[in-house]
This record gives structure tokens, C-alpha cells and sequence, in this order.
């Protein structure tokens, strides 16, 4: 079996029709699986509106991965 610890993919986001105007969505969305291959959620977001070269290109979160009921 393949070992997928550690490793996660991300994809483009698409808008959707439900989206709050007033909310800053993640740009890429996608999966985690930790070292203890829990999976988790990982959101992105790329700052292209930079004011300093201190700021950071991309920052990103990882949360517990919600069951879609």
C-alpha cells in the first residue's frame, strides 16, 4: 500500500453561485494527510497585492476535514 503521509494536493477553486460577494474565498482548495494519515482540509490563498517584500506569496490553512452529509 502506498504511503500518503505527509502529501496533499490542491486545485484552482471555481466561484459559485451561493458566494458571499462580502467574503474573501480561498483561490485552491484541496486535501492533507498528515503524518499520523489523518486527512485534512487546505485552503490557499495568493496575496497579489503585495505592499512589502516581507509579505508572503502564498498563505494557506489546514483544518479537520468536514464529512459532507
Amino acid at each position: 500500500m502506498a504511503d500518503y503521509n505527509n502529501k496533499g494536493s490542491v486545485w484552482k477553486r471555481q466561484s459559485r453561485d451561493t458566494d458571499d460577494p462580502s467574503k474573501k474565498y480561498p483561490q485552491f482548495t484541496g486535501n492533507f494527510t498528515d503524518s499520523n494519515g489523518v486527512v485534512k482540509n487546505v485552503a490557499m490563498w495568493v496575496n497579489t497585492n503585495k505592499e512589502k517584500d516581507t509579505q508572503p506569496d502564498i498563505s494557506f490553512s489546514v483544518s479537520d476535514k468536514l464529512e459532507k452529509k
